[in-house]
Parts: structure tokens; sequence; C-alpha cells
């Protein structure tokens, strides 16, 4: 046993001394093969910028190390070296990379022109120029740029603080505005920025830097080319989604630079397509820089179809007036059209109509858009006030130009009823266009009313056609005996005007015209010459703006001017840019608000619409104190405060706190009648102020505003008779 472990051994030691005796065999194909890559191609002079060279070795030896050396040579004629090395391990090819200038010290990009680069290998054999290439350093960050691209000039290598004189030209001709100058700064970088208007000149453009102590050689100079630039239009929007013939929609559209820069000039054509498909119309756009936005509008016929329409610009049809067109894909939105609904206005003479007499019924009919509706079919009908029995045929109107009014009489026989007629007066055409309106006539078919009798005629059958037909002619006669009155009927419940110092809040339903009443309460302000500002929360401004104007009320002259302003916190709460970064950010929106009414040369009237989403958005303690402290600001600079919302989206509690805050408080709400919904207003508080618990009706009337319901004749009397 001990022997033969003994031969073991041996063994073991004779194969390990043949094994290490035996040289590995390594296969390497003939012949390396290179290839050079350098990115960036361009760069601008910097001293941060870095140029990536990369070495591709292919058909390497295995297990080998390589060695190489990296030349580059600036345009000055500098050349500045790197060495690196790599071994090949078991791959045949590999990749090495160098950065310039960061391994080429003292490399720099301080030098406009070529950089060449050459690669020599020194390891494992010595082989020159296995590769080379080359890239440009410039003055500018492209070589190219679009009309409106901002174009970044830069040059290295100036002392710190040292003066650079900036010269562009196109041909021979300075660019306006140059030459100019600048500071380097410690680095001694000089950096400028120009932005190319939409109208500057297409071609070639020479930039040039030049030191007022450093010189450089070669000196800082370039070209480069200017292009037109394409214009791209995101969106087409319309005002209204659904409107009634003869209205006017309107096309809004923002068109942008491929700089991102808005277009403020030229024109396109906007297409507008009936349901057909096949009856166009055209309507131009252009700039509106009230509203910083082209803005087209168009009237609907009267005669023309009702259903979708669409509108559209048509690709490549824009152009700015330089010779910079687009889109480069059309744009369309759609909208509906609706019959007129038809305002008629009915008229009887003022007088007690006996059998015989000539009764003449006058009616002056309007378009939703207030102009005359002169060409269509116009019949009054007759009937008691509290029966719906006709009496006689219907009486035909026809249009009298001369008197810009349609007119039409019967003649009151003997057989007919006596008492309150309601005169109720339809129209139509031959397109589906229709109105109603009424009116009331008072006809004595009776016996002559005995002397001493306190009250005339009118007044007795008014009186009894309510008494005797009950409650449905009482309602009846209340409908038909109201008008509309102006919107100072307001003051008649608030004890007066408001006066400023005050704050006021107006809350209501949703849909029940409290931002109406608002913005009316801002135009009133702005007739008597007081400035305002209006801080939305809950609308665009663009909104804002054609809403009061789709109230007959023009703003534009006041914006123009200055004494309209707005502060957009709208557009942050939807996630859009503003100049308010962040809307409850309540201090900025102070500073915001005071530095406008800081501007003002008087009292300003300050409306927030609506206080909904503040509340929806920070704390209630937060928004609780930001309403007040905004409020006293106003008040305390002699100006109005209004603020608006809804009314039940806060917490009972919360509400009553905020009354607290306000020196008068109206009550917005929205009732059902009949088959009609009714909108009332009532005034809960004016500090200082004999206000009147009553309930006012109103409506908002488009081109009018806010109207009052007024009785046409006041039946007070009856009640002064009795007493009498």
């Amino acid at each position: 046993m001990p022997r033969q472990g003994a031969r073991m051994a041996l063994l073991i030691i004779l194969c390990s001394i043949f094994l290490a005796t035996i040289s590995p065999v390594v296969w390497a194909p003939p012949g390396e093969s290179y290839a050079l890559t350098i990115s960036p191609s361009r760069v601008q002079e910097s001293i941060s910028n870095q140029v990536v060279l990369s070495l591709r070795v292919t058909n390497a030896s295995a297990f080998t190390n390589y060695g190489f050396t990296w030349t580059v040579v600036d345009p000055s004629g500098f050349s500045r070296t790197a060495n690196n090395s790599t071994n090949s391990g078991f791959s045949t090819s590999f990749t090495l990379s160098t950065d310039y200038p960061r391994s080429f010290t003292p490399g720099s990009l301080r030098y406009v022109g070529n950089y060449t680069v050459r690669v020599d290998q020194t390891n494992p054999s010595s082989k020159l120029n296995i590769a080379s290439g080359q890239f440009q350093v410039g003055l500018t960050n492209a070589g190219n740029y679009h009309r409106t691209d901002t174009t970044s000039i830069q040059g290295v290598g100036y002392r710190a603080g040292e003066n650079v004189s900036i010269s562009l030209t196109y041909g021979s001709n300075p660019v306006p505005g140059f030459p100019t100058s600048g500071s380097a700064d410690p680095n001694g970088v000089l950096s400028y920025l120009w932005q190319s208007p939409p109208g500057a000149a297409i071609g070639v453009y020479n930039v040039t830097l030049q030191g007022s102590i450093t010189v450089k050689s070669p000196a800082d100079t370039q070209v480069f080319s200017l292009f037109a630039t394409n214009v791209t239009i995101p969106q087409l929007m319309v005002a209204r989604t659904s409107l009634e013939r003869t209205e006017t929609q309107d096309f809004t559209f923002t068109p942008i630079y491929l700089s991102g820069v808005a277009v403020q000039s030229g024109a396109v054509t906007i297409t507008v397509v009936e349901p057909d498909s096949v009856t166009t119309h055209s309507v131009t756009a252009a700039y509106n820089p009230g509203m910083g936005m082209f803005q087209a509008g168009y009237r609907i016929p009267l005669t023309s179809q009702i259903g979708t329409w669409a509108s559209s610009i048509r690709a490549a049809s824009f152009s700015d007036g330089y010779g910079n067109t687009g889109p480069l894909v059309g744009v369309t939105s759609g909208f509906n059209v609706q019959p007129a609904q038809l305002s008629i206005s009915v008229g009887v003479q003022n007088k007690t109509y006996s059998p015989g007499d000539v009764m003449a019924i006058y009616a002056s009919v309007r378009s939703p858009d207030g102009s005359q509706f002169t060409s269509g079919t116009l019949t009054a009908f007759l009937s008691p006030l509290n029966s719906g029995t006709q009496i006689g045929s219907g009486v035909t109107l026809v249009y009298v130009s001369s008197q810009a009014r349609w007119v039409g009489s019967t003649v009151v026989n003997s057989t007919d009823p006596a008492g309150v007629w309601l005169v109720n007066v339809n129209a139509s055409d031959a397109y589906g266009n229709i109105g109603q309106g009424s009116s009331v006539a008072v006809v004595n078919n009776a016996l002559a009313q005995p002397p001493g009798q306190p009250l005339n005629l009118f007044y007795f059958i008014v009186v009894a056609g309510i008494v005797g037909g009950g409650l449905t002619s009482a309602l009846l006669f209340r409908r038909f005996n109201s008008a509309d009155g102006p919107f100072e009927e307001l003051y008649s419940i608030t004890g007066g005007e408001f006066q400023p110092p005050t704050t006021l809040m107006i809350r209501g339903e949703s849909g029940s015209g409290t931002s109406t009443l608002g913005l009316q309460l801002v135009y009133e302000g702005l007739r008597s010459g007081r400035s305002a500002v209006i801080l939305t929360y809950d609308s665009f401004p663009a909104e804002i703006q054609r809403q009061m104007k789709g109230m007959g009320w023009d703003v534009q002259r006041y914006i123009d001017n200055g004494n309209l302003q707005f502060i957009d916190c709208y557009s942050s709460l939807v996630g859009g840019e503003t100049s308010i970064k962040d809307p409850i950010d309540f201090t900025e929106v102070s500073i915001q608000v005071s530095s406008k009414v800081g501007e003002a040369k008087g009292p300003v009237t300050v409306l927030l619409d609506s206080f909904t989403p503040i509340f929806n958005s920070a704390q209630v303690r937060h928004a609780i104190n930001f309403l007040r402290v905004l409020g006293a600001k106003v008040k305390n600079d002699g100006g109005f405060f209004i603020l608006t919302g809804t009314r039940g989206s806060l917490p009972e509690a919360v509400e009553s706190n905020l009354e607290s805050v306000v020196d008068g408080v109206i009550d917005l709400h929205i009732i059902r009648r009949g088959h009609r919904l009714v909108r009332t207003l009532t005034v809960k508080k004016v500090t200082g102020h004999q206000i009147g618990f009553v309930e006012k009706e109103f409506r908002i009337a488009q081109g009018k505003g806010i109207l009052f319901r007024i009785p046409r004749i006041d039946l007070g009397f009856l009640q002064r008779q009795q007493k009498e």
C-alpha cells in the first residue's frame, strides 16, 4: 500500500509538469479593422461640452493588449493627444472611447471651425493613422434655423468681464439691433440670444464676436441659414355649441410657429358648411389684439338649414403675411343650429273698446339677434282672458315698412263678450322659425256705467275677471300684467345703489345668474367711471368677455384702456399656464390684486367669481381668512368687493361665517311656476340700507342683461280706493 500511494503521487506530479509546459493555442483572424465614430458631429463653443470619440476594432486578437494614441488638431493648428489601452480578452472585437477636450489636456473648444481627429495604434504593433475623422465647432447652437427660433450665440476664451462686440449681418447689411455688445462671464464665456422675427429675411446670416482685448485666430465668425417656418393651428374653437338662426357664431383659434411663438399677423378663411354638406359659406379670421387670438364671426341666416354644421380651416390655407404658412393638417369644429325663436312685442291702443270700434293690433317681431323679422306670417287670435274660446277668426297682420312693424285690425261686434281679452300673436315662416307674443285689451259691451261709480269700467272688468275666473284667471292676469323693467329696479329693494367702500356676496343655485348679476354690477361701475378687476376661479377670461359681449355690454374699450383687467386663476385650476402659478397660494393672489388696485386712479370694483372652487381646493379657515383680508383691502382703498358662489355648496356653518365677512347678501333662486322655470332675487342684508323684504322676479335677456318683471297695471289703487 505505501508503494502504491507513492506511485500515484508521482503520476500526479508528472501530469502537472506536462500540462504546465504546454503553450495555449489562440486563433486570431488576420488583420484588424478599425472604424471611428464622432458624436456629436457639431458643437457650440463651450467650456463644458464634450465630443465623444469612439473606435470600433474588429478582427482583433484575443487576450491581447491594445494601445492607441488619439490626436486632435484644432482650427488654430495646435494638436492635442490622449492615450488609452485595453485588453481584448476572449473577444475579437471591442470599442474604445475617449472624450474631447476632457482627456486632451489642455484641449478646448474655443475656436470656430473643423477639428480633425487621427488615431494611431501603439500596441501590439505600431500602426499609423488607422482611423480619422472630424467634427465642427461653431458660435451658434445649430447651423440652420426657422423664423422665430431663438439662436444661441456663444464664444469662449475671453477674459473675465471683457467687453465683446457682437455683429450679425445679412449680406452686407446689419440686422436691426446689431451690432451690440456684452461682457464675458467669470469663466470667459460670452453668451447672447437672438430671436428672429416672423418677417426676417430668409437666407444666410453671418455672426462675428470680437473681444476688446482678446484676439482669436481664427476669428470667432460663422454663418448660419434661416428658413421660413410653418404655422400650426392646434384647435378651432366655437363660442357656442348650439345656437339659433340669426345668432352669430364666434370662431377663435391660436396659431403658433414651430418655435411655439404665437402668430399675431395674417388671415385665414374659415369655411362653414351646412348640414347638406353642399351649401358653404366663408368668413375671414384676423388677429384680435384684445383677445390675443384670431377671431371671426358668422351670422347664421334666417333661411339656413338646421342641424349639425361644420366649420374648418383647410391645410396650407393660412399665411401670416410673411410667407410662413400652414397648417400641415386642417382643423374642424362642429356646432348645432336650431330654428329661430322669434320675440314678439304686441300692442293695442290703451282704451276701452265698444261694439263697432276698430281694434288695431300692432306687433314688433325680432329675431334672436335683435334684427327685424319682416317676412313671414303673423296671425292674432282673440279670446277672453279666463277662457280659451276663440273670438272670431284669426286676424292677419302685414308688415308695414314705413312703420317698421306688423299691423292688423278687427271690428268689435255687439255679440262679442265683454271683459279683458287676450290678444295672442303667432309668427312663423316657411323655414320653421316661430314665435309668440301677447297683450290684453278691454271691451265694454254692457250699458253705460252709472254715475258715482268709484271705479271706471276698465278696472271693474279687470277685477271682476280675476275674481269671477278664480285662481286660473288670476294667474293668467298676473302673467300678462307684467313687463320688463330696467336693471335699476334692483335698487328699489336694496335701499338704493351700493356705495363704496362696501362688500357684497351674491349666491344662488347653479344657473340662477350669480355670475351675470356680478358682471352687470361691474359693467355699471365701469360706465360710471370706476375701474374693475375680475378674479376668475370658475371660467376663462375669454369666456367672461364673450358672456359680457353677449349681454350687449361693450367692455372691449375698457379692456383696451386698462380700466378692466383680469386675474386668471381658473387656467391654473384646470392645468393650464398663467401668471398665477398656484391659485390657492392666497399670498400670491393678494399681491397681484393689490398691484392692480394700486395701479388704478380711483376706487376699484373687484369681482371674485366664484368662491366655490376656492373652498373645494383649500382649507376652510384659510379660504375664509383670504376673503376677509381681500375684502378689507378693497374697502380700505375705497372700492367695491363682490364675490359670487353656489348656495348650498358649503356647510351651513361656513356659509354663516362667510355672511359675517360681507356687508351685503343677495340670494338668487330658480323656482318652477307651472311649466316655467322662473328666476327670483331676494335681499338678505345691506349694511346701512333700508331693504325691501320682497321677492323680485327677473330674467336674463341676450343683448340686454338682467331685466326685472314689473306690473303693467298697478292694482295698488284698489287698496287706496277702499280706504277712501
